[in-house]
This record gives C-alpha cells, structure tokens and sequence, in this order.
C-alpha cells in the first residue's frame, strides 16, 4: 500500500508506507509536508498497530476529516477512505494502482441531530395565522333585524367614504402648497438606467494555467497576522522578506518574539548569502575560497545541507580534482549499488534504494547517477530540500545531452516558483 496526496490543483504525490510513524504538518521537518497555511506544523499522524494503518488529529487548528466527518480519537484508515487535511486530499491506495488515477470525491454530511435553519417561506406557517381554523357558526337572524343591520352597514359604509374623501382633499391641498414653494427650485435629473451588457464567451481571454498558481491574499493588517505573514516567508528561506515583515510588528507585547527571530533571521540571511557565494567560488575553482565563506553558515539550520554538501565538495577539491574511495572500493562496488538501488526503486522501496544510493555517494561523491536517483527518492518522499540539493549537484556533473537534464531543470524551475508564489502570497506588492 502507498499513500497518494492531491492538492486542490489536482497535483498528486506518493509516499510509500515504510515507517512505524508518519507525521503529516505544515514544517518540513514532517514525513509528509504539506506547506500551505490552513494545515498545521504538526497536524496529524499515521501509525502502523496490530497490522491496522490508525490515523490520528494532533490537535490541529482545522481538523481532520475522514470521509467528510471530523475525527477526534485514532481512526482506522483503509483503501477508498477519503482523508481531508486543509486543502489536500489523501488515500490509501494498492501500490498498482497508478498515480494519474484521481481520489475520489466525498462531501460533508451534515451532523445527525443539527437542528435545521433552512425552512422554505412558502411552507413556513405566518405567527399572525391561527394553526388551525375553526369552522364559522352561521346563526339564522329574523328578517326584520337583518334588513336593519343592513341599512345600518350601509351608514357605516357611506359614513367612512365621506371621511376618507375629505381626508384625501386635505393632503392634496397640503402638497400642492408644498409643491409651489418649492418650485424655484428645479427637481434632480432621473437618473439613467443604463442595461448591463455581459460579454459573450468568445471575448473572454483564454484561461492561463499557472505553474504554480499566483495566490491573491489581502495585506496583514495586524501584529499576529504580520508574524504568521513572516513564518511563512522564512519557511521559504527568504529571510530577507521575513526580516522586512518583523519591522512592522508594532505591538509591544510581541517585541520579545520580534527581537528572538530577528537574531535567529538575520544570521540565517547572511548563511544563505555564504552559501551562494561559496558555490560561486567552487565554480570558479577556488575550494580554499568557498571554505572560508562557508564559516558564516557554520550555525545556520535552514542551510544546514547545502553548506555541509559545499564544505565536502570543497574539502575534496583541496585534496585533488576526485577524491579517490575509500580502501576496498572499485568503480564495480558503485554500479553495483546503483543498479542494486534503481532495482529498489523500480519495486516501489523507495526508503531501502535510498539508503543503497547514499553509500553509492559515499564510494564516489561524483557519480551522477547516484545524485539523480537520491534526489528523487527524497522528491517522492516529500523531503524537497534535499532532493534539490542532489538535482542540483546532478547538473554539474552530469553531460549536457543527458535525456534527465531537462526533466531536473523542470524540477529545480517549478520548486522556486512555488517558493516564491507562497512568499509573495503573505505580503502583497504596494
């Protein structure tokens, strides 16, 4: 069995089921990263008990639907339930199952016992109405009296005409005073009604399908918005922004916080930026250069992975061109464990081929293949950090007419994209 998210663009992922636990949240630190805000950091998670996959809410701000109804205790979960965790949708499916195939759609029942407020006005009964009318009682009245209350209706009839007409003359008298004093001055324009003509379909401009999609959000207007505004921004490693954001954070009661993150940005802002610039010095074949730059991420936590990837590049290069494996190692050593890998892969252990391909890696640091295949072990588990970090190595080992290239060019492309649409997103351009 495998686990298949969708977002609400229909994009689906698989996370194969290897692990006694799986932790699902918005941090990157989880099993299963889902970043958007309306899931938690840590939000649920999938245990293995007794043969039995239990699912369980972690006390999350937006809940965890299984089938449309929100959980509170572990659930068992199985094939065709429907899990609803934010935006994303997720499955359990048999693992022949292919990855195009769609989830399946489930809509929220309404709670049995909810009073309903709904009632149509027509089969709504009026408070003036009586629930039930009684039948009238005719009484049978001698004739002279009838034809004396009648006469008398008809006094009553004429009477109330009378008043009413002189009623009517009086107000029309009233108004038209009204209306001379009134006439310099000249009635307002009517205003004109002016028919609302909708386009037809064919003028419409054409749907553009956005990889990935642009995300209309309404400016922070207040000090928690503009702190959840900065998180987001500095999960995306643009600490920059982040930093930027904390600047208007004007409550006194957040201050501490504020001055905690900007220590901690601030010195994450200047590791990216030492980062950057001892890759730039290896390109230029000076490893002596990048070491020196990289003791400025020496703390960092956010590039934690590329910095300690540079630093062996760089300790290697100042060894020689290749670091030679380690004693016992020959080149058949590392194909075979590639092949033994790509044979995991293939089989759907994609946890077990990783393993085989980092000590394909630790054999030879320069074999691409070995890169490729890590990078999208991590890309299939969710751990998009590192799977970019091994792209990225690839295309600086691997031949320019290599047929992976432009697929991990492709890749690398639509993951900044998305970073950068989730940092725009939290604070809109003036």
């Amino acid at each position: 069995m495998k686990l298949v998210i969708e977002d609400d663009e229909g994009h689906r992922r698989e996370i194969p089921l290897d692990r006694e636990e799986i932790t699902i949240g918005r941090r990157e630190d989880n099993v299963v990263h889902l970043p958007e805000r309306n899931v938690s950091r840590r939000h649920a998670r999938l245990v293995h008990r007794g043969g039995t996959l239990l699912l369980e809410d972690l006390r999350s701000a937006n809940g965890t639907h299984v089938n449309g109804m929100r959980i509170s205790e572990q659930v068992p979960l199985g094939d065709g339930d429907l899990v609803r965790i934010g935006d994303y949708g997720v499955a359990l499916r048999p693992d022949g199952v292919p990855l195009e195939v769609p989830l399946p759609r489930t809509a929220a029942d309404e709670p049995e016992g909810f009073p309903r407020t709904d009632v149509l006005a027509d089969t709504a009964p009026h408070p003036l109405v009586a629930a039930a009318a009684e039948p009238a009682v005719e009484v049978e009245l001698p004739v002279g009296v009838q034809r004396r209350g009648g006469r008398r209706a008809l006094m009553v009839v004429g009477l109330g005409l009378l008043l009413g007409l002189g009623g009517a003359l009086l107000l029309r008298a009233r108004s038209g005073d009204a209306s001379r004093a009134r006439s310099a001055v000249p009635p307002p324009p009517t205003p004109e009604v002016v028919e609302e003509i909708m386009p037809s379909p064919a003028d419409e401009p054409p749907t553009l399908e956005l990889t990935p999609p642009t995300v209309p959000a309404s400016r922070p207007s207040t000090a928690t918005e503009w702190l959840a505004a900065a998180r987001t921004a500095a999960e995306a490693r643009d600490f920059d922004r982040a930093l930027r954001m904390l600047g208007l954070v004007r409550d006194h009661a957040f201050q501490a916080e504020v001055q905690t993150l900007r220590r901690t940005w601030r010195a994450e802002a200047a590791a990216g930026r030492a980062v950057k610039s001892a890759r730039k010095e290896l390109d230029r074949g000076r490893p002596g250069g990048a070491l020196k730059a990289l003791e400025a991420a020496r703390g960092s936590r956010a590039w934690a992975s590329e910095a300690s990837e540079l630093r062996a590049e760089a300790t290697a290069a100042l060894r020689g061109a290749r670091r030679p494996p380690p004693r016992g190692a020959s080149a058949s050593d590392v194909d075979r464990l590639y092949r033994e890998g790509k044979t995991l892969y293939d089989a759907g252990s994609v946890g077990e081929a990783a393993v085989l391909f980092e000590r394909c890696l630790t054999l030879d640091r320069q074999h691409p293949r070995c890169h490729l295949m890590l990078a999208t072990s991590y890309a299939r588990g969710g751990d998009t950090g590192r799977a970019e970090l091994h792209y990225r190595r690839f295309l600086d080992l691997a031949s320019a007419d290599d047929p992976a290239v432009p697929r991990v060019k492709k890749f690398l492309e639509d993951s900044d994209a998305q970073k950068k649409a989730r940092a725009s997103s939290a604070m809109p351009q003036r």
